[in-house]
């Protein structure tokens, strides 16, 4: 979804023509904003009050940012999106919903209604199932192609909003190799991890003698990505007392170094990224409208990995293109073990999925992830730091092996213990293990303490 709305289609060989399949509308009516309504053509869209919703309601108790709708089928799924005043089905407050045809909900002093819309037409999809490295079959991630496709030549500035671990950055790599801007330098800005004290000498560049240690003159992101793209990643994180500098180098494309007086013309295209929704950061007064309208010409939505299962087999085939079993074969997941994959809530999204595959990897027989592999104790730690920690690979198969390995039985042990209450003789049966083995273990891993219980007088080992 670009800036939400899929507006007059150019001619592409890449792209399908929209489709004549019905498609649902949400119609405000009663209260405020009566009469507006959404053809649902894209499969994502927002509903609010801020401007840059889909569906702009001016109803003061309706939140900047208050639902976000997705079609399913021939229904529209709605969820709140955090909102003040919540969303009501009758007399329930709901946080998700799907409504058919006829389907009502309340927000703030608004009513919406479902309707069948036959006279809209679906969004256009990319006949291709992948872009750059980013891979999918569904319909939301084709939308999402056939729109990168109409922007990647274009010198706008685009917004790409998503969960952790959905891909930000690839669809940013993606969209500056296949930019006129390929051939120049892509530079990424993490607005997580800029010094605090040097974070305007970083951007912007500084002048020799400016502070202890500028032992000579630099430039700073901007100037080194002239010519190409900047990536600016997490830019909700941008200091508010940043912001105001930040846009005017947008909108000026000059920068003027710390310790400077005279501007220096720079040439680069932006494409940010957050996992925020920054029209709430906007409400609380914690992100500039301005610096959001500049840098969302296009806004992208990545949809997150547990709304799209039906990409799982292509993803894991892409994911696991890279590794083998250390005799050079390739590794593959065994049908049970995808059908499990592909049900399982990723809120780790697509990097946690890399990560499990990756450790199953190392684990797996002869060249074959099974079930047991991806669902073990080890893999049940979902959207912990423990799962989306990424493995090091570095070195040799054996090592790497070896430091999966280690990961692997300190998750299971520590599931192991906390289910069976830190009792050993009943952790020993339920893992199959002789108590002295386990407690080596548990030893080793640093697990075995007075928190355990050992086992009970007389019995064998």
């Amino acid at each position: 979804m670009s800036d939400g709305r899929h507006g007059g289609t150019e001619a592409s060989p890449e792209i399908r023509p929209r489709s004549p399949t019905s498609v649902r509308r949400v119609v405000a009516v009663a209260g405020p904003g009566a009469g507006r309504a959404l053809a649902m053509s894209s499969v994502l869209a927002t509903v609010g009050r801020h401007p840059t919703n889909d569906l702009v309601l001016p109803d003061p108790r309706v939140s900047g940012v208050h639902l976000e709708l997705q079609r399913a089928s021939d229904r529209v799924r709605v969820r709140d999106a955090g909102s003040t005043n919540g969303t009501w089905f009758g007399a329930h407050r709901v946080t998700e919903i799907e409504l058919a045809d006829g389907g009502e909900i309340v927000v703030g002093g608004t009513t919406l209604r479902v309707e069948r819309d036959d006279a809209a037409l679906a969004a256009a999809i990319s006949q291709r199932t992948s872009f750059g490295r980013l891979v999918g079959e569904s319909r939301a991630m084709r939308e999402l192609f056939a729109t990168l496709e109409r922007i990647a030549a274009k010198p706008l500035s685009v917004l790409i909003q998503g969960e952790t671990g959905t891909g930000k950055e690839e669809v940013a790599r993606a969209l500056h190799a296949q930019s006129p801007r390929a051939a120049k330098p892509f530079v990424v800005i993490d607005a997580t991890a800029l010094p605090e004290s040097l974070t305007e000498a970083l951007l912007f560049g500084h002048e020799k003698g400016t502070f202890t240690g500028a032992d000579q003159r630099r430039g700073g992101f901007f100037e080194a990505a002239s010519g190409g793209t900047v990536f600016i990643d997490e830019v909700g994180e941008l200091p508010e007392a940043l912001q105001p500098k930040f846009l005017r180098v947008l909108e000026r494309q000059e920068v003027v170094r710390v310790g400077g007086h005279e501007p220096i013309k720079v040439d680069f295209r932006v494409i940010a990224a957050t996992h925020r929704d920054l029209r709430h950061e906007i409400e609380a007064g914690r992100f500039r409208e301005d610096l959001y309208y500049r840098l969302a010409q296009v806004r992208l939505l990545i949809p997150p990995l547990r709304e799209r299962p039906e990409d799982i087999p292509a993803l894991q085939q892409t994911l696991l293109a890279s590794l083998t079993d250390g005799h050079g074969n390739s590794v593959v997941v065994e049908g049970d073990a995808l059908d499990f994959l592909r049900t399982q809530p990723w809120p780790g999204n697509v990097r946690e999925l890399r990560n499990v595959l990756a450790r199953a990897a190392a684990l797996a027989h002869d060249g074959l992830i099974r079930r047991a592999d991806v669902a073990g104790e080890g893999f049940g730690f979902r959207g912990t730091r423990l799962e989306r920690e990424a493995l090091d690979l570095s070195g040799t198969f054996v090592s790497a092996k070896e430091r999966a390995i280690n990961t692997f039985e300190f998750a299971y042990l520590s599931a192991l213990m906390k289910r069976c209450g830190g009792n050993v003789s009943l952790a020993a049966r339920e893992s199959d293990l002789v108590r002295h083995h386990l407690r080596e273990l548990l030893r080793k891993r640093g697990l075995y303490g007075l928190s355990w219980t050992d086992e009970k007088p007389g019995e064998d080992d």
